[in-house]
């Protein structure tokens, strides 16, 4: 073999087994299988509108009122009732509100309410039992403070203001002569025409919810309700044939104890979202070793 040919054998095998070391340094990690992204369910913003309807009973409370007693040439003599009852009864609402925040709701609403009325006085030797009914439609701006909400349960407290219209209807007055020596004995039965008027109102309540669904509460609590005084009823036939005119009855304002319970359905932030991680931007690099 000759020098020259000898040289180039001798370089190809240097080469080769050079390439074939390099080679054996150089690694690559194995390509990542990708994950699957992470999902996490989380409440978006509970505001939102919302409807609501209640059902309550009111119990019976005793309050006072005054009428003006007709004796004749235009002389009138204010009384007291000594009892003045309203009496227990159902009521019903139903509005529509704003939640703000899971805190902060607002909503305004309608009630309605039918009670009976009796008031009892003695003056001039006669006792006098008073029988009416009341119908009323109320108006109010309420605004609610949700304290705290756990699991289900969330106890709030609340106030509202507005209007009420009472309107009375026929008073029916049965006078009845207890005292014989004043009052010459027997007795009469008048009735007076019933009068409307609307009323200063304002409310109190705190009471919890339950979640039935993510949009549907079952509320259920206690209302205190101070509706302002007004007229009550006018003078009956015979007095007013004497030359009475005006009003006659007067009540001094009514107060009510409520408990309630009602449904409340919510159309936007009850429901629940579900929100991805990101994914690292993974990318192998080739390590040297």
């Amino acid at each position: 073999m000759s020098t020259s040919l000898r040289s180039f054998a001798c370089a190809a095998l240097i080469s080769t087994a050079g390439g074939s070391a390099f080679a054996a340094d150089i690694a690559y990690e194995p390509t990542p299988i990708e994950a699957q992204p992470v999902v996490e369910y989380r409440g978006v913003s509970a505001g939102g509108w919302y409807l609501r309807g209640d059902v309550g009973h009111s119990f019976s409370s005793s309050r006072s009122g005054s009428y003006r007693f007709y004796q004749g040439g235009g002389v009138y003599q204010e009384q007291r009732y000594e009892k003045y009852t309203l009496r227990s009864n159902t009521e019903f609402s139903a509005g529509v509100g704003y939640r703000f925040n899971d805190y902060l709701r607002v909503d305004g609403t309608v009630g309605h309410w039918r009670r009976d009325l009796v008031g009892s006085s003695s003056f001039g030797g006669f006792s006098y039992d008073d029988s009416s009914r009341a119908k009323a439609w109320e108006l109010m701006a309420n605004a609610y403070v949700d304290i705290a909400k756990w699991g289900r349960f969330t106890p709030y407290i609340g106030g509202g203001i507005g209007a009420t219209h009472i309107k009375y209807g026929q008073m029916k007055n049965r006078a009845t002569c207890v005292t014989p020596a004043i009052c010459g004995g027997g007795g009469y039965t008048g009735f007076h025409e019933g009068y409307g008027s609307w009323r200063l109102t304002w409310a109190l309540m705190a009471g919890a919810s339950v979640d039935i669904t993510s949009r549907t509460k079952l509320d259920f609590g206690y209302r205190y309700t101070q509706i302002k005084g007004g007229d009550a009823y006018g003078f009956d036939a015979i007095d007013r044939a004497g030359g009475a005119t005006g009003v006659q009855g007067r009540d001094h304002g009514y107060h009510s104890h409520a408990i309630r319970v009602g449904l409340r359905y919510e159309f936007g932030g009850a429901d629940y979202a579900p929100v991805y991680e990101p994914i690292p931007d993974y990318r192998p690099v080739p390590i040297y070793k």
